[in-house]
């Protein structure tokens, strides 16, 4: 029986090689403090991307880390990365925050299957997301998420290479012309993110629209998984934490309701999810039908004080 593989299977094969860029969260201060703030790390990652032979596929600005899905050879990756990091440590010792950088370490793990790529992609994407309640991870500025699929995306602006005086300043916080135009395009001072990542590449490797969405939104375990392996904070909303208790409740206690929980299984389900996902105590009492007491009691260290 042959095997017919779908476009981004071989996409995925005929690729580069793919790593997870990240960096260590800041020990003390914020990444931004304000969208001004946020506009000026987007404007340096794309004045720096264009200098270096690799492709940003996906990317999240967190408040105190950084996450880059990237196509290309590891030392470039990593060359793009700490070129940034200069960037931004001159940037902020400009404005009277010298120092805050001191404390990044780059973190780079490479990427060995299609299945991992996209549920990485979705991981950064959702990042800013599963932090904040108030943020679409389909329609932000601080991630990329909004490129992909998207028939209203608006690809308009002016070239980066043709800025001038204030404008530029701004754009460049220098006294230097972008090095390189590398079809960067600038609207309301900040760098198009159309402009700088390869989303067309990146929406290669998804077999159409449902499944990017399935993977962003739905995949929970995956997510989990990916937010382990990195030492990332695990923020699941209600309907996601009832998705992965209704697996440990089916095998812990081979049931398929969790109405049907004595309180003493209802305990140690509780016990589990804090344990697996260092799940909120309030949140752990609306999912396991506990009172906000029993849960503090068992918990105390983690009562919000």
């Amino acid at each position: 029986m042959l095997y017919n593989e779908t476009q981004s299977e071989i996409n995925f094969r005929n690729a580069k090689q793919f790593f997870h860029i990240y960096s260590s969260p800041l020990e003390d201060g914020l990444l931004y403090r304000n969208d001004q703030e946020l506009k000026t790390i987007i404007n340096l990652i794309a004045i720096t991307i264009v200098l270096f032979d690799c492709k940003i596929l996906a990317f999240a600005v967190m408040s105190n880390h950084l996450h880059f899905i990237m196509e290309g050879s590891e030392e470039e990756c990593l060359k793009f990365f700490f070129s940034l990091i200069e960037r931004l440590t001159n940037y902020y010792r400009r404005n009277g925050r010298a120092g805050l950088t001191d404390s990044i370490q780059p973190g780079c793990k490479a990427i060995f299957s299609l299945e991992q790529l996209r549920n990485e992609i979705a991981y950064v994407i959702r990042n800013p997301y599963v932090s904040r309640n108030d943020v679409n991870p389909l329609a932000c500025l601080s991630t990329s998420g909004h490129l992909y699929f998207n028939p209203l995306l608006r690809r308009d602006g002016v070239p980066a290479d043709t800025l001038k005086g204030r404008a530029l300043r701004e754009f460049t916080h220098t006294h230097k012309p972008v090095e390189s135009g590398g079809g960067i395009y600038v609207l309301d001072g900040v760098a198009q993110a159309w402009s700088f990542v390869d989303y067309e590449r990146t929406m290669g490797f998804f077999d159409n629209a449902q499944q990017f969405v399935i993977c962003l939104l739905k995949n929970v375990e995956a997510q989990i998984e990916i937010a382990m392996r990195y030492n990332d904070t695990i923020s699941l909303n209600d309907q996601e934490l009832f998705t992965v208790s209704m697996k440990l409740v089916r095998n812990l206690f081979n049931c398929d309701k969790l109405s049907e929980l004595g309180h003493q299984q209802k305990m140690m389900l509780a016990m589990n999810l804090k344990r697996r996902y260092q799940v909120p105590n309030a949140q752990l009492s609306r999912v396991c039908g506990l009172s906000r007491k029993e849960v503090d009691a068992m918990f105390p260290l983690s009562v919000k004080r």
